[in-house]
């Protein structure tokens, strides 16, 4: 339960006054809101009882008096007295002092300044993971506590705020509520955030009280680990090692593979390699070809091993540095105190242990002390040590101790210095028990001197909690008995004092306690359990006390342990508060003690001559299968209250995985304090019969595949094991009989064919002993289409003011090269406009996001979605909840281009862009109302933007060009200067702080207005004369409606430009701004007319201002009037539906024919709404139009398991000297392969690649350009084959210009294709491989 430490440092400062009979013993240190506890002994044979004042005054830096105690008290003769008083709560630092005087004639005066402590809590950081993928979530706690590791009373929230790794701040709780000093949080990583360290930080009252770090990254969770470790110690002589190379899965059972062994002698210079097969363990001797001169008495080496594991090409590296030793033991010299006492006995002895930690015993050698005249031969016994008892003279001033070994060199030498003393007198306390709570700890006090009396002290926390004034009858030694109280936990120290020869002597003891005053228990039931079984935790505490839980898969651990707490976390907590620094020129400071004595009353200087390191403790029939689904990294974060009876049980489901998981637990009560388990409790999810897979993140559809599975038996017999794969779509089943003998992976596979898009759910179940012991897996593999898909959306958008009946055409425009089969169609009525983006608002749009303005279509529309429901005061939290977190996770995102200046650029490290900063600056403004957005941020990328304005007011691009309408200077530059105007004039501060700019520009477009001709540019700017209220507004609108295009008899309106979407979208919002909503309505109409399926628009900046204009229209739109009919008229039977104000949700319906190219659609009543036919079809890639040139070339590897493709393309312009905008090349691997973390290479460097991006699990990547010309722009991609794929379909490689997908180039290529019966298995192949097939089908 308890252990003691001799230390040369107290935990606390004492003052000691020795004068007239009397020992006046105090803490030097002052804590606010803490007792303050002196004690007087009065050991005094002539006075019967002294009167006594006491006085503690303080006066903080500021002048205020903040400590004015008096207290009156006696002490009676031979007794001791204790002081206590309650220091307030407004301490601070300054100059306090205490002081004593004698009363009634009794003639005493002794005072001493005391010091400040101003740390009254620590915090500590738990979080659930130490690593987290792209889409995890972060969980944490925070945890604060006072000095006796308490809620503190005064702290009820925290500060906390995580920032990403460029300081960016992601989110923030700027009043985070305590219960019980603990708050919890959590963090929706974004699915493509910026990867790095992440930071945790916690304030009080602006001060930070504690961080912590996490790392995200893309890392997949390894199932085994590696061990190696060194069989035996390696010496020099042996010029080898002899190596134990391990590979256990995390539930325990050996990994069978190959294994790479890589050894340096030193740094980079490699001395051997090595390639062995292992199964689960092996030992291996490694000869050094260089001679190894090991430098002093050890020298590391660095030993790099690669295991690949079987069947799955699974791979782990781990690098080790294993250290040669000089000899094959080391030795230290233990002593019986630090120093020795010249003219006493010295006692110390030699312990020799073998590098293993065993004693090294029959170890001969020379040992000589020349100060005392010692030289003999000496040999350790069977612990390994040699006594050696010295007897020092009165003159020796210290004492070299010598041990040498003639045979191998071995030398040791240790100096010991006298102990710096006044006299000879001495006090010594020992601990002579273990230290059990609420029993008796016995000590034993010698003195040098027959003792009259001593005073015993209990310090703790501080202060001192207890007191005792003993006499002991003129004896040297007595066996004191103290009771181990609660109020001594987690640490105390025991101090006894006594005068003697006019020199007051003393010694203490420190002790440990092994638990905190809490004393939390947790335990489980089961140390092995099967995976989504469930678990009962036992737990035990403080009634009423807050626990909180926490487990993690152990194969977390190779990325670290430190987001976990831990015992010592907490003891280093303890330690905090009430450690002090050393002092070697004041041994008294170091001891913590404060002494005043009379000048005839020495204090002896050798308060350590006793201080000893040491330690004492007390330690104490059929099943039905059930398929797993649920392999979470970690689980079990729950807070829970234990309940009046003080134990709290409860039940929980463990995850899937076959692993091993820890599970940690601590509680904290208001009373009590903090209580947590020592150690992690370690359990194992395995079955006796169980099932581990490797299968393929997607396959094409047509292909066949070779589904790799691993069934491992411990039941200590073989068995003969049925596996069934179970066909989901058609109900249909496989299976297979293999013998599985005993803790032996035994391999087992399934040929299979995709022949439906979607995913194919993959059911594995397998069964031994007439199915007493089951498994199963359930498992998606994602079937691709061999053809790319065509979505289309046709829409009309209908307002009835009175009552009205109308009939609207759809024409299906389907491609006549469409896929056979291919069409899905399927007609909507969307009562309220926005409803289709909101449902959509996680895949807006299925394109890249790898680039500063593609990641906004993450962001912009869930502003957009907000402010609709908060201007219609909409009450469904599920979609406000989701528009929230996703605008969250933009955020996070786009910190990834942030550049160092305040700016935002196009890439992480391309410097900053006006446009795309402009663009970030007054996104982050307005989601500053539903999310935590960093107001430095966004102030210093409006700063920026306006340090690029020109003279003459307008605003040029200094970063990189990749839209060019909007960047590229031509017309003036009156785009780019609107756009950076409009940032300015949304931004509510702007108006004020750059109201000077904002003028400029507005002067500079009233300036160009008269020429602008261009529909895009006029269009914008616009819009920016309407927001700035310029004079000239009406008269630039009157222009643009001159320049528009109306379709259907005016019903529509549009803007045919190159950017028609977005200048249609400004020119509405010109009419909304101008109140003009009526004649917004034929823009409207046109608009949700090019919509996608989900939505969105066809480019960032469409479906921004798109959805920002249609969301301020709509906003003036209620749909509270909505009362019609519906009827859509097909080749079939007409369908009815009916709509009312109650009705919000779009109403689907999808059961039409493949064949359907005309749908008739009849409104009648009174209302708006929005009619959307979609539909979409396959066309194959090899009917696509091009506008790039593209060439693939393969190249020779040597090697059926590896892929280098070389890609070059270049555009094709229509004039000279013309460029794309950016422009993506997006090359998708062939299934079975999987792309190295650093694919590409060995690329072009006329146009550099600015960013490379891995999707769908690495089978896709993608590589970004600013732009293209006709320069030829070539990369080479690497790519292995990490599974077994039959009838593989060609790959693709396509090229496209972001903001214009119309220019585009798409080519296939192939690989090698294994035919099926050259990976199936007897029994399992088609009947042209002379064995019946097995085929997966999915909807």
């Amino acid at each position: 339960m308890g252990q003691f430490i001799r230390s040369r440092i107290l935990t606390l400062i004492i003052f000691i006054g020795v004068a007239h009979g009397l020992l006046v013993v105090g803490p030097k240190f002052l804590r606010a809101n803490r007792d303050y506890t002196l004690v007087v002994s009065n050991f005094n044979a002539n006075l019967n009882k002294v009167n006594l004042m006491l006085r503690m005054e303080g006066l903080a830096d500021d002048g205020r008096r903040t400590l004015n105690e008096t207290r009156i008290f006696d002490v009676r003769r031979f007794m001791n007295k204790m002081v206590t008083l309650n220091m307030p709560e407004n301490l601070a630092p300054g100059q306090y002092k205490i002081t004593i005087d004698g009363m009634q004639g009794f003639s005493f005066h002794k005072e001493a300044e005391l010091e400040y402590h101003s740390k009254s809590i620590s915090g500590l950081i738990q979080i659930n993971k130490p690593v987290f993928k792209p889409g995890d979530e972060v969980k944490f706690r925070v945890i604060v506590l006072d000095t006796e590791l308490k809620p503190p009373a005064h702290v009820k929230s925290v500060q906390v705020t995580i920032r990403d790794p460029q300081n960016n701040k992601i989110r923030a709780w700027s009043t985070a509520k305590l219960f019980t000093g603990v708050f919890e949080g959590d963090l929706q990583i974004a699915p493509t955030p910026m990867l790095g360290i992440w930071n945790i930080s916690v304030h009080v009252d602006g001060e930070e009280l504690i961080s912590k770090t996490f790392e995200v990254k893309e890392y997949v969770l390894s199932s085994f680990d590696v061990q190696v470790v060194p069989t035996i110690s390696p010496l020099e002589e042996h010029q080898s090692l002899t190596l134990t190379i391990a590979v256990n899965y995390h539930f325990g059972k050996p990994v069978k593979g190959s294994v790479a062994v890589e050894l340096y002698l030193e740094e980079d210079k490699i001395d051997q390699k090595k390639q062995f097969e292992i199964d689960g363990k092996i030992q291996q001797q490694l000869a050094f070809n260089d001679y190894l001169d090991v430098n002093g008495d050890k020298q590391d080496v660095r030993v790099k091993v690669t295991f690949t594991e079987q069947y799955t090409n699974r791979t782990v590296t781990k690098i080790s540095s294993i250290p040669v030793y000089k000899y094959p033991y080391r030795v230290e010299l233990v002593k019986d105190s630090p120093e020795f006492r010249p003219g006493h006995p010295f006692k110390c002895a030699l312990k020799f242990t073998y590098h293993n930690d065993t004693p090294a015993k029959g170890i001969e050698g020379k040992l000589e002390v020349f100060s005392v005249n010692l030289e003999k031969t000496v040999k350790t016994n069977a612990q390994g040590v040699i006594e050696i008892e010295l007897n020092p003279s009165s003159s020796t001033e210290s004492i070299d101790i010598n041990f040498s070994i003639d045979a191998n060199g071995f030398f040791f030498s240790e100096l010991v210095n006298k102990v710096e003393a006044a006299s000879d007198a001495y006090l010594k306390l020992e601990l002579k028990s273990s230290i059990k709570l609420n029993r008796m700890t016995r000590f034993l006090v010698k003195c040098s001197d027959q003792m009259g009396f001593f005073v015993y002290y209990v310090l703790s926390k501080g202060n001192i909690i207890d007191s005792g004034y003993i006499r002991p009858n003129k004896q040297t030694s007595y066996l004191l008995q103290l009771n181990a109280t609660e109020k001594m936990i987690p640490k105390s120290k025991i101090v006894v004092a006594t005068v003697t020869k006019n020199i007051v002597v003393y010694d203490f003891v420190d002790l440990n306690f092994d638990e905190f005053r809490n004393n939390f228990e947790l335990n489980i039931d089961e140390d092995e359990i099967k995976p989504g079984r469930q678990i009962e935790l036992s737990m035990r505490g403080r009634p009423g006390s807050y626990v909180g839980l926490a487990a993690y898969d152990a194969s977390l651990l190779a990325y670290g342990k430190h987001h976990d707490l831990y015992w010592d976390d907490f003891v280093q907590v303890f330690n905090g508060f009430h450690n002090i620094d050393d002092n070697e020129f004041d041994k008294i400071h170091s001891m913590g003690l404060f002494a005043r004595t009379l000048d005839d009353i020495i204090f002896d200087g050798a308060n350590d001559k006793s201080a000893r390191a040491g330690s004492q403790s007390n330690k104490a029939p059929t099943k039905l299968v059930e398929f797993r689904t649920n392999f979470a990294e970690s689980f079990l974060w729950k807070n829970v209250t234990i309940g009046r009876q003080g134990t709290r049980s409860l039940i929980e489901v463990v995850p899937d995985t076959t692993t091993s998981w820890y599970l940690k637990g601590f509680s904290i009560d208001p009373t009590y304090g903090l209580g947590i388990i020592k150690k992690p409790i370690v359990f194992k999810t395995v079955q006796p019969f169980y099932i581990v897979e490797n299968l393929p993140y997607s396959i094409k559809r047509g292909e066949a595949v070779v589904l790799q599975f691993t069934l491992f038996n411990s039941l200590g017999a073989e068995y003969i094991a049925d596996v069934t794969l179970l066909n989901v779509a058609n109900q249909t089943d496989y299976t297979k009989s293999v013998s599985v003998l005993p803790n032996v992976g035994v391999p087992v596979s399934f040929l299979v064919k995709a022949r439906k898009l979607g995913e194919m759910v993959v059911r594995v179940k397998a069964w031994i002993m007439n199915g007493l012991e089951t498994d199963g897996l359930e498992k998606v593999i994602r079937v691709l289409p061999e053809s790319l898909v065509q979505p289309r959306m046709l829409s009309q958008f209908f307002c009835f003011d009175e009552y009205k009946n109308q009939t609207f055409q759809f024409n299906l425009d389907i491609n006549k090269l469409a896929d056979k089969g291919s069409e899905k169609i399927k007609f909507r009525v969307n009562p309220n406009l926005l409803s289709s983006v909101i449902d959509n608002l996680d895949h807006l749009l299925a394109v890249p996001t790898g680039c500063g303005e593609q990641n906004m279509v993450k962001f912009v529309p869930n502003i957009v979605a907000l402010d609709y429901l908060t201007a219609v005061g909409s009450k469904q939290k599920t979609i406000i909840d989701k528009a929230t977190n996703m605008l969250r996770e933009g955020y996070q995102n786009q910190m990834r281009y942030r550049q160092t200046d305040g700016s935002f650029g196009v890439w992480g490290h391309s410097g900053g862009s006006v446009f795309l900063t402009a663009f970030v600056a007054k996104s982050m403004q307005t989601a500053s109302k539903y999310i935590d957005v960093d107001k430095a941020l966004v102030e210093r990328a409006y700063e920026w933007l306006a340090s690029k304005q020109s003279f003459s007011g307008r605003f040029d691009e200094v970063g990189s060009v990749i839209h060019q309408d909007m960047q590229g200077g031509l017309r003036n530059g009156v785009a780019l200067t609107s756009y950076v105007l409009t940032a300015l004039l949304e931004h509510q501060g702007s108006r004020t702080t750059y109201a000077q700019h904002i003028q400029k520009a507005l002067h500079y477009l009233n300036n160009q207005l008269a020429s602008i001709n261009e529909p895009y540019d006029l269009s914008i700017a616009t819009y920016a004369l309407m927001l700035g209220k310029h004079i000239n507004k009406n008269e630039a609108l009157k222009k643009l409606v001159g320049l528009s295009t109306p379709l259907n008899n005016g019903t529509e309106r549009y803007w045919n430009t190159a950017n028609k979407i977005e200048a249609t979208a400004y020119a509405l919002l010109s009419f909304v701004a101008a109140e003009k909503y009526i004649e917004g309505i034929p823009m409207m109409r046109w608009l949700v007319d090019q919509r996608y399926v989900t939505g969105s628009f066809p480019r960032t900046q469409d479906t921004f201002v798109g959805l920002k204009a249609l969301t301020e229209l709509a906003e003036k739109i209620s749909p509270s009037r909505n009362d019609y009919s519906i009827q859509v008229t097909t080749k079939k039977l007409p369908k009815r539906y009916f709509i009312n104000s109650k009705d919000v949700v779009p109403l689907e319906e999808e059961k039409f024919p493949p064949d359907t190219r005309k749908m008739e659609v009849n409104v009648g009543g009174l209302g708006f709404g929005l009619l959307e036919v979609i539909y979409e079809y396959t066309l194959n890639l090899q009917n696509f139009s091009h506008r790039f040139d593209l060439n693939l070339e393969k190249q020779d590897t040597g090697s059926d398991y590896a892929l280098q493709l070389k890609v070059c393309t270049s555009y094709i312009p229509k004039l000279s000297n013309e460029r794309s905008n950016m422009a993506l090349v997006e090359v998708n691997l062939p299934s079975g392969y999987v792309a190295d973390r650093n694919p590409i290479s060995q690329q072009t460097t006329i146009n550099p690649i600015q960013n490379i991006e891995l999707r769908y699990g690495s089978t896709s990547i993608v590589a970004y350009y600013n732009n293209m010309g006709t320069e030829k722009n070539c990369f080479t991609v690497t790519a292995y084959k990490r599974f077994k794929v039959a009838l593989i379909r060609p790959a693709y490689v396509v090229v496209y210009d972001y903001y214009n997908a119309d220019l585009n180039a798409i080519k296939l290529y192939e690989v090698f294709s294994q035919k099926i019966c050259d990976l199936c298995e007897e029994g399992s192949c088609p009947d042209e491989c002379s064995f019946s097939p097995i085929a997966a089908e999915t909807t």
